[in-house]
């Protein structure tokens, strides 16, 4: 039996990087393989001081590969990040295949433009990667399944002391 395959794919940004990375880390001490996608100038900020066996990058281009500069455009950014990584996406699931390593299931935050709905993407399962603490999790859920006129009219306030 071959080993599972996850394809992680993660925002451009370190709030992002670093869980999923540890994620990936705790699915290849099981013994899975890892794909981590993220954009070139990301993977250029991350270190290559501890990446384990069963876990490869696939960098790709969001059109900023020497960075976001304050002076840029934040919708300019935004739009080709999900232009283009829509399309390496597809791509590089479909490489991946072709190389004999099929992609088991696909995690990532955001969501592929595709899978939002179907959970899958090309025929691949589809996981959304939570990267912020349960709680907001906990919080959203609620707000988003009925229970938001509760939450806002139960506010906490927070005094200093």
């Amino acid at each position: 039996m071959s080993h599972p395959h996850f394809l992680l794919v993660t925002f451009p940004a370190q709030g992002h990087i670093n869980p999923s990375l540890q994620f990936a880390k705790r699915l290849i001490r099981i013994g899975a393989q890892v794909t981590f996608a993220t954009s070139v100038s990301a993977h250029r900020r991350m270190s290559n001081a501890c990446n384990p066996d069963g876990l490869t990058f696939a960098p790709f281009s969001d059109g900023y590969d020497d960075g976001f500069k304050l002076t840029d455009s934040v919708e300019h950014f935004l739009s080709e990040l999900k232009r283009r990584g829509s399309e390496t996406l597809r791509e590089l699931i479909l490489s991946l295949a072709r190389e004999g390593r099929p992609v088991s299931c696909l995690g990532s935050h955001p969501p592929p433009t595709v899978g939002r709905r179907r959970r899958t993407y090309l025929d691949v399962p589809w996981a959304l990667l939570w990267i912020q603490p349960a709680t907001v999790f906990d919080i959203y859920y609620y707000n988003f399944t009925g229970y938001g006129d509760l939450i806002c009219n139960n506010k906490m306030t927070t005094r200093i002391l």
